[in-house]
């Protein structure tokens, strides 16, 4: 019992997906295990690191407790303190450089994107039949974050509720261990590795 405690106070804890914010690579069912010293060892009742603390970084897909809402959400971080978030015709710009994306394919209503973060390719979804909002523009204020769903047009994140607290990290998502679809289902190994 101590070392399940010890495990998912300072190191792994199990997730389940809920939604498909960020699909396509995070899909409703999937098992994660979130990595829960990525930003510093911290005790659970004040949320504040005591050893090893260090920041979240661009394109890191995060798991928090958003402002609003007291339950766990997993996101893609976008902008650090400081930083201008703009969300213009469905493009995304950090500090005014558009962050480059490739067309890779469509599928019926989807179109799907190659987006560099920083030297990774991430896979990124959009609608066609979704329109584009107005453009958006944010300033990260100090000590807070923003993130985002790789599910663009389907994601309740940063750019409806606002930023997140540093101290309410829980950690990084790190690895798919097992999918399970439905209830009626068996548990699938397939999609099992890691997360990028």
């Amino acid at each position: 019992i101590f070392l399940i405690f010890v495990l998912r106070t300072f190191l792994y804890e199990p997730y389940q997906i809920p939604s498909g914010s960020m699909m396509p690579g995070l899909k409703v069912g999937d098992f994660i295990l979130v990595n829960k010293h990525s930003y510093g060892m911290k005790l659970e009742r004040t949320g504040k690191a005591f050893a090893f603390s260090k920041d979240p970084e661009f394109g890191d897909v995060v798991v928090f407790i958003p402002p609003h809402k007291p339950m766990p959400f997993v996101k893609r971080l976008i902008g650090k303190p400081g930083d201008k978030i703009s969300y213009i015709n469905k493009k995304l710009y950090v500090n005014n450089k558009p962050i480059p994306r490739t067309f890779v394919k469509n599928e019926s209503d989807l179109d799907f994107y190659h987006q560099d973060f920083q030297g990774t390719e991430i896979l990124i979804q959009q609608m066609r039949s979704r329109p584009a909002n107005a453009p958006s523009e944010w300033i990260v204020p100090e000590g807070m974050y923003f993130a985002m769903g790789d599910n663009r047009d389907n994601s309740n994140d940063s750019r409806y509720w606002g930023f997140i607290p540093r101290d309410h990290f829980m950690g990084t998502a790190d690895y798919i261990w097992m999918s399970w679809e439905c209830w009626t289902c068996l548990p699938s190994f397939k999609r099992t590795g890691s997360i990028k």
